[in-house]
């Protein structure tokens, strides 16, 4: 298969890379591992999109990024009825992940220069002395002459042999399991209930009822009525233990929640996600890295690509997160030479994947953000593709 660009990776920013350089004229194909697009929204049932609001919660919320991070907020307020919601000093906007599934379909089909290719994985990619990036994959070859990586673990810079960043184990941003309890009173839904179930949950712990790994759980809303959802904090590692780890928790804190508390005595489930919420692995190295003191000062890049409106969000022990807020309640910049290789032409990256420090990735991760650097790193594809090469 021969077209103009390729995709790697359906997550959020992967979804708005291939949508954004299909509408640039281009042909692309855009290859997902699962049965499905969203990434962290639909697999692991991430049910909120942070990062889509102006950082300053004493005016109505406003976006800030245009676009496809436009479109898909709008789209999601329209289906679920609900708008966003302040939570601290943050805005967000509850999401259903069967429904941004929806969204990611309705998107992708919508364009006629678009194909994607589910449940594919890529086994190498070389380049070849013209240029051209050649793909071998579990659903054939695919050759292109751009690539955007929006795999969230830089996968595309394994292959190709150029230098990924990570931070040390000990500091790596913990990861997350989520599971959701149905027919849920909707008393279990209000704030002072969620502190009554924290302090339960911290009695338990001591008490040897629950796990340690109860200590960081975080009870919202669902935007379904009668729904809850429960994340919790894991130590990083591999997926199937994540996953062992993980449902094994659900069950044992559901159990405990019928047993101790009315508003959940008829719950269902749990319904776990199908992969967990891995917020942190590799990174591009990038002809810039993004760093803390980027985002925190508020520094302005005359190649601005993206903005970042998510404050730095550290979750590096299984506690909970440490929450570092921008010196002034304004989006932060994100330029384009953080999306682009600093080693191979012609190459794009996008979402948790791009040139930033362990401090920086933990604001731009978040799935706001990541549409909006998934669109941008598609029209620089798209641009690449106008030069005089081509």
């Amino acid at each position: 298969m021969i077209t103009d660009i390729c995709v790697v990776g359906g997550g959020s920013a992967g979804l708005c890379a291939a949508v954004s350089a299909a509408r640039g004229g281009r042909k692309v194909v855009l290859i997902e591992r699962s049965d499905r697009l969203g990434g962290m929204g639909t697999l692991a049932r991430v049910h909120t999109f942070c990062g889509l609001y102006h950082p300053d919660v004493s005016k109505p919320p406003m976006l800030v990024n245009e676009g496809l991070p436009a479109e898909i907020e709008q789209k999601m307020r329209e289906r679920t009825g609900v708008g966003p919601v302040k939570m601290g000093k943050v805005y967000v906007l509850p999401q259903d992940p069967d429904i941004f599934r929806e969204i990611a379909d309705e998107l992708t089909v919508a364009e006629k220069n678009l194909q994607v290719k589910y449940r594919t994985s890529c086994t190498s990619i070389s380049r070849m002395e013209d240029g051209a990036f050649v793909l071998e994959t579990s659903a054939g070859r695919i050759t292109c002459r751009a690539l955007v990586d929006a795999s969230a673990d830089a996968i595309v810079a394994d292959f190709l042999g150029a230098t990924r960043l990570a931070e040390k184990p000990e500091k790596t941003q913990s990861s997350a399991f989520i599971f959701s309890l149905r027919n849920v009173a909707p008393a279990a839904g209000e704030d002072a209930f969620r502190m009554r179930l924290a302090l339960a949950i911290v009695r338990a712990v001591k008490a040897g009822e629950l796990p340690e790994t109860a200590m960081g759980t975080a009870s919202r809303n669902s935007a379904v009525a009668g729904e809850i959802y429960f994340t919790t904090d894991l130590k990083p590692g591999g997926r199937s233990d994540l996953m062992a780890t993980g449902k094994a928790f659900a069950e044992a804190l559901s159990e405990f929640l019928r047993e101790h508390f009315t508003e959940f005595a008829s719950a269902d489930g749990p319904f776990p996600a199908a992969e967990p919420g891995v917020r942190e692995s590799w990174r591009w190295l990038g002809k810039y890295v993004l760093t803390e003191a980027d985002l925190i000062d508020g520094r302005e890049f005359p190649d601005t690509v993206a903005m970042a409106a998510w404050p730095i969000e550290l979750r590096e022990t299984t506690h909970g997160a440490k929450f570092r807020f921008f010196k002034r309640a304004e989006p932060s910049a994100i330029p384009r030479s953080c999306l682009e290789s600093a080693e191979i032409e012609g190459v794009f990256f996008a979402g948790r994947c791009i040139s930033a420090s362990h401090e920086a990735l933990a604001s731009v991760r978040v799935m706001g953000t990541c549409f909006a650097t998934g669109q941008a790193a598609g029209r620089l594809a798209v641009e690449y593709l106008r030069g005089p090469k081509f």
